[in-house]
């Protein structure tokens, strides 16, 4: 029996863009295109009860930005799944985007195929950890002097700095729990545990910029 497909939506404001990944995700085997935008606003106004898996976010919008979009795509479907989609590497609306719930972020210029691989990796992990998110995630930690200046902020554990530390140099979640002597099960619980506490340490900040 024929697995059900992932149901995608996709906010990009470049025509050119927009209509590639249309005409590639069309014939996917894996993905059901149920949404396609071209700003934020076109996709909150037509999403209406449409199950969406995962949000494919341009980093770049006009009026809502992508962190606003993810704040609430997660707060009315939890479940979806939100990556951002972006030219370079702007860590602060990355990081910011991270906290509000998205899971992983895509440069524009991967090739296609590569871009549904990573896409399918976040959907079959849950929260899956790139590299250029951990490296993110350190760059941040690292960052903070004081906790003193940062009250709400919730420091990783020693574990948890070491798993981000070894996904950052590029090893694999079998790799990492080979060198930690823990199961990749482990790996992923304590991954999702540094996802948990990046959207509760920002929740009260961000509320209070986006409402």
């Amino acid at each position: 029996m024929k697995s059900a497909k992932y149901h995608l939506a996709i906010i990009e404001d470049k025509p050119i863009i927009l209509e590639a990944l249309m005409e590639y995700f069309a014939s996917s085997t894996h993905f059901c295109l149920v949404l396609m935008a071209p700003s934020s606003e076109h996709f909150l106004a037509n999403w209406w009860e449409q199950r969406i898996d995962l949000l494919l976010c341009d980093s770049s919008l006009p009026e809502k930005s992508c962190v606003e979009v993810t704040w609430d795509v997660k707060r009315r479907s939890p479940s979806t799944q939100v990556v951002i989609f972006t030219v370079f590497e702007d860590q602060d609306v990355l990081f910011q985007s991270l906290c509000a719930g998205a899971s992983d972020y895509l440069l524009k210029n991967c090739p296609l195929p590569e871009i549904e691989r990573q896409m399918l990796a976040v959907l079959n992990g849950g929260s899956v950890m790139s590299a250029q998110v951990a490296r993110l995630i350190l760059a941040h930690f690292r960052s903070l002097k004081s906790a003193a200046s940062y009250p709400y902020i919730e420091w990783l554990t020693p574990q948890e700095l070491e798993i981000v530390t070894l996904l950052q140099k590029g090893d694999s979640y079998r790799q990492v729990g080979e060198k930690l002597s823990l199961s990749v099960g482990t790996i992923k619980f304590h991954i999702r545990n540094v996802y948990g506490k990046l959207q509760l340490n920002s929740r009260t900040k961000l509320v209070d910029k986006y409402k």
